[in-house]
């Protein structure tokens, strides 16, 4: 599995164009939308380990699958995320870092944290309605996310477009990045679903 992630992410500034832009992204009539019910937990230290080292560990159901996942990387000016992403099926919801060990660049920095206190940070309840297509000589997943991110007592709404390069160019990305906004007025976002809800819990 290729540990490397790249894709945008744009808030649908008005719900009404939901329907336009599944219709414009659609290529055929042979495609259909894959619908992903996303409920996860993102975690931390009690001496904010991870957030000090700019890492996002959370675990999340998806539809009847549970997912353990490690992130960090940066975003730059265009809005274009760049970070390594390590996914590790697990069996329940509760924290356990131990799944990673195999992964030996980042297991030397998070195994201190391995008998460590963790608590619920952030929670994120959302559907997610995803389709890959080919734009220009890439090949792209686009996913329309719907739903809410909570941070402490504290929730704002999610409804933002992402788009991941899964094999190509990253221009052809951007291209159709722009496209989406110039066509239906999205905005584009510098901020993950982890950050909004650190920003909610008085993180940050």
């Amino acid at each position: 599995m290729n540990n490397q992630e790249i894709e945008v992410k744009m808030e649908i500034k008005d719900e009404a164009q939901i329907e336009n832009i599944r219709e414009f992204l659609q290529e055929n009539k042979d495609q259909s939308w894959q619908r992903i019910d996303m409920k996860a937990i993102y975690y931390d230290t009690e001496d904010n380990f991870y957030q000090k080292h700019k890492i996002a560990y959370r675990v999340r159901c998806e539809n009847d699958c549970i997912v353990a996942t490690y992130k960090s990387g940066k975003v730059n000016s265009d809005g274009l995320f760049e970070r390594v992403e390590i996914n590790k099926k697990v069996t329940k919801l509760t924290p356990d870092i131990n799944v990673f060990a195999e992964d030996k660049n980042i297991w030397s920095l998070i195994k201190t944290t391995k008998d460590k206190k963790f608590l619920s940070i952030v929670i994120t309840d959302f559907v997610r309605e995803c389709i890959e297509l080919t734009w220009l000589d890439s090949k792209l997943e686009v996913a329309l996310d719907l739903g809410f991110v909570q941070g402490r007592e504290n929730k704002a709404p999610i409804c933002e477009v992402e788009i991941e390069l899964k094999q190509g160019k990253i221009e052809d990305l951007l291209s159709l990045k722009d496209e989406l906004i110039k066509k239906f007025g999205l905005q584009i976002s510098a901020i993950s679903k982890y950050k909004k809800g650190l920003i909610l819990a008085g993180q940050i």
